[in-house]
């Protein structure tokens, strides 16, 4: 749907029978969703892409871990402190596994940040699905 241009979805949308048997919430929380990713540009779509591939790849152990432990305490993180998380995130993103262990493990890249930080750090850049990009996510 996504590849659909926004006059091709509402006519979509509004031949589908269960798009309409919806509620108009969920039906206006779709339609702002396919207007969030046509306002993005074609990097951020790519790298939403990229994002919903790694999410697929997870176990559904790793899945249930993120949702339950991992962004629950994200969520509880002043903005300046996951912007933190995610420069040091980008930084280890492309690293092989033992390289971003011996980072990881660096007392001088972790500086400054509280033991839950270094935590969510460590499981986010060992999932490999990046930090959240907004708190509905």
């Amino acid at each position: 749907m996504r590849e659909l241009t926004p006059q091709q979805r509402d006519r979509v949308f509004q031949n589908s029978r269960a798009f309409q048997n919806l509620s108009p919430d969920k039906q206006a929380r779709i339609r702002q969703q396919f207007n969030q990713w046509d306002r993005m540009s074609p990097s951020q779509q790519a790298k939403l892409r990229e994002n919903e591939a790694t999410w697929r790849r997870l176990t559904p152990e790793q899945r249930e871990h993120i949702k339950n432990d991992i962004l629950p305490k994200w969520r509880q993180m002043p903005w300046d402190r996951q912007q933190i998380i995610k420069q040091k995130l980008g930084i280890l993103q492309n690293m092989p596994e033992y390289a971003r262990n011996q980072r990881l493990s660096d007392p001088n890249f972790t500086r400054g940040m509280t033991d839950e930080e270094r935590s969510v750090l460590d499981d986010l850049s060992h999932t490999h699905v990046g930090a959240p990009d907004n708190p509905s996510e």
